[in-house]
């Protein structure tokens, strides 16, 4: 073998240790990547677990003051026996009554709704619950009479709307999968009838749409727990 064929072979097997080199390096990086990019994401999810958790202390915080600054007030009432003042804090418990901002419980009907089994269909869609049959079931609950709704615990009040966001609902800024437990005051037999007539239940149930409607003499709607004004500024409740 001459010097110019020696020296060939050396560029080439030179070229592919580089290369082979080169991709090494390069699935090395591309791991490391990935792991640190792993432990980027597993990171986030504990910190917004602990946020979530704050969260909720802060609020049940919120709960309790707000409770004791209203009992403070209604004794400060009652140890004055100020007539105007009663006469403010019954006029302020209707407007709170009115506005959702007030545990209610009485007579009603309780909902639950489920996502239709997995089945093979040239319409898929038609197997989950969407943000339109939310909406016509609670339009229908309002002509019927109820007095006060809530969905999965949360109160549904007048800035509430309706609005897709996959298979999921977000009520009140919170997000909820199926199912959904819809917990509505108001005349029971009137509610309960018309849901039972209502074409766009049945048509759910004729796409094997998870639903139970039940009476109840005793149905708890809670108070609706944003602030005010932030909800004003951001009208969104109901989100599938």
């Amino acid at each position: 073998m001459n010097k110019g064929s020696k020296f060939v072979f050396f560029i080439i097997y030179f070229s592919l240790g580089l290369i082979m080199t080169l991709q090494y390096r390069s699935i090395l990086y591309s791991n490391k990547e990935k792991s640190a990019s792993v432990l980027n994401v597993d990171r986030l999810i504990v910190q917004l677990e602990q946020e979530k958790k704050i969260e909720d202390e802060l609020k049940a915080k919120v709960e309790e003051y707000n409770r004791e600054k209203e009992e403070y007030l209604k004794r400060y009432i009652e140890m004055n026996d100020d007539a105007k003042l009663k006469v403010l804090w019954e006029n302020l418990n209707t407007l709170k009554h009115i506005s959702g901002l007030t545990d209610v419980e009485g007579p009603g009907i309780i909902i639950k709704l489920d996502d239709a089994p997995a089945r093979k269909t040239d319409k898929p869609s038609h197997l989950i619950i969407h943000d339109n049959d939310i909406r016509i079931i609670l339009n229908e609950l309002k002509k019927a009479g109820a007095q006060a709704i809530s969905i999965n615990g949360e109160r549904i009040v007048s800035v509430s709307e309706q609005v897709c966001a996959g298979p999921t609902i977000r009520i009140n800024k919170e997000r909820y999968s199926v199912p959904y437990t819809i917990n509505v005051i108001g005349p029971p037999d009137q509610l309960y009838n018309t849901l039972i007539e209502s074409s766009r239940i049945n048509t759910m149930l004729r796409e094997e749409i998870k639903i139970s409607i039940n009476k109840s003499g005793r149905v708890l709607v809670p108070k609706y727990r944003k602030e005010p004004v932030r909800a004003v500024n951001n009208l969104e409740v109901v989100e599938k």
